[in-house]
């Protein structure tokens, strides 16, 4: 029979996978194998005409079968590309089920790679069999040592690995050429790690603190509140498990704390438990004596929307950010709202070129896109909202991708926005202003490419008013006081 432990995480689980298993002909003739299921049990399933029902038998007749038929189960729905109902019930095994089908599928696609399953990139929707290497600091040395024309040498030759952009020496200066190798090695290279290692440096621009054209950090103990909002698993079949996306939590985390922000993560969000969040985090108390507010959704997405843990979509723009205007959130009037998307805004692969030509193009694009928010901007009049703030006034929004296009997550250290977001706010949050450090973060992002030259470009805009800066490390009762 099987253990009490797994036929409770059935039973706990029964009202999920009712809604979210699909039982299809390829899922019962993987059960069938070795003999989890028995031809009666199989025509016992089919005989029921609506989709629950199915599930429901299917379950009934695994909890009465020895303890290995869920493990098998497990796998059936990993080789059915199941995986976020796999994960949901056994991580560590469903893990090492993909792995092992990542790696069988890449050889019969790719017999010549050897790279490790463990590299593989995903892009948003769906799971790729793209592979990012960590060998940047390889193509480095080699581009140093022995190509000095300046084209790009490959990484590796496996499929998807990260090859370094051309470049010339006459526009950067070595010191800088360097540190830009450190950090992309940082990032996704041979220096990489799951816990990105860093030390946010302290504040060295206090003289602008005060300054008229700077927004104030000094109206709490902390700066504010950051909530990252982390859906890693889907009921919905088509929405394959996020993996790696723990590891963005995790250094986001690490980096706002050093940041002297109050940090709140909720993982596998509905969109209606996404709502209630929002609901809940637009009039919270502590935004009284915060001085921003940051959002991070980190997800599945099209182009406008973010996917909640169920698969239903929600709006970015009617669902989200319209909830922290002044009127609805009248605590942060006038203070900056940040909100990060990191998920897929189209399924496009963005392709490089070597033309000056699209840089500019796609520049243009975020011109286009920063002059139409700041051509919406009104004045909201209804009964109740505070006066001289805009309605959208004092906000970031900064996208993983731009629209139309995918977003890339490497499953063994995570999304490449993330880890590039993470190392820029680590190591310029003391001097720079967050503008300039988002521009930075998109710098870095575009050197990374798969060697089908599929890269990543993100999008920001804005409606600030003033200069951002985040003063890490200052104490805002002495360092950031500003004259009444």
């Amino acid at each position: 029979m099987m253990s009490q432990k797994h036929h409770n995480i059935l039973r706990k689980n029964r009202l999920k996978l009712v809604q979210g298993v699909k039982v299809t002909e390829d899922l019962l003739s993987c059960l069938m194998q070795d003999y989890t299921l028995t031809t009666d049990m199989k025509e016992e399933i089919e005989a029921e005409k609506i989709s629950s029902n199915k599930v429901g038998t299917l379950l009934d007749n695994l909890m009465r079968r020895e303890d290995k038929a869920f493990d098998r189960f497990v796998f059936a729905l990993v080789e059915t590309n199941q995986d976020g109902i796999a994960l949901l019930l056994d991580e560590k095994s469903a893990e090492a089920h993909i792995a092992t089908r990542n790696t069988s599928r890449r050889t019969n696609n790719h017999p010549s790679s050897t790279a490790s399953p463990a590299q593989t990139l995903a892009p948003m929707p769906g799971v790729s069999n793209l592979e990012l290497q960590q060998l940047i600091s390889m193509f480095m040395s080699a581009a140093t040592a022995g190509n000095q024309t300046g084209n790009a040498v490959s990484a590796s030759s496996a499929s998807g690995s990260v090859v370094a952009q051309p470049r010339d020496d006459n526009e950067d200066t070595v010191d800088s050429k360097h540190e830009e190798e450190r950090a992309l090695a940082f990032i996704n290279g041979h220096s990489a790690t799951k816990e990105m290692k860093f030390t946010v440096r302290p504040a060295t621009n206090l003289h602008l603190v005060g300054h008229h054209q700077v927004y104030r950090m000094n109206r709490g103990l902390t700066r504010g509140r950051v909530l990252i909002i982390n859906n890693h698993y889907f009921l919905d079949s088509q929405l394959a498990a996020r993996v790696g996306a723990n590891y963005d939590r995790m250094n986001l985390k690490k980096l706002f704390e050093q940041l002297s922000f109050t940090v709140e993560i909720h993982d596998n969000q509905c969109t209606k438990g996404m709502r209630e969040l929002f609901e809940k985090e637009r009039t919270h108390a502590d935004h009284e004596k915060a001085s921003m507010f940051i959002l991070f959704i980190l997800s599945h997405g099209s182009q406008g929307n973010v996917y909640g843990s169920e698969g239903e979509k929600l709006s970015i723009e009617d669902d989200i950010t319209s909830c922290f205007t002044p009127e609805k959130a009248p605590l942060l009037a006038g203070k900056p709202k940040v909100f990060f998307i990191q998920a897929c805004q189209g399924e496009i692969k963005g392709k490089l070129y070597a033309s000056d030509s699209h840089e500019n193009e796609a520049m243009s694009e975020k011109d286009e896109e920063v002059s139409k928010q700041m051509g919406d901007l009104k004045i909201e009049d209804k009964k109740g909202f505070v006066p001289g703030y805009f309605k959208k006034a004092d906000v970031v929004m900064s996208y993983a991708t731009v629209k139309g296009y995918l977003a890339w997550r490497h499953t063994d250290f995570g999304s490449w926005f993330v880890r590039c977001l993470v190392h820029v706010f680590s190591q310029r949050a003391h001097s720079e202003h967050l503008l300039d450090m988002l521009t930075e973060v998109n710098s870095l992002l575009t050197k990374l490419k798969t060697e089908d030259s599929c890269g990543q470009l993100a999008e920001k805009s804005d409606t600030l008013t003033k200069k951002l800066y985040l003063f890490p490390g200052a104490d805002p009762r002495t360092d950031c006081s500003v004259p009444k």
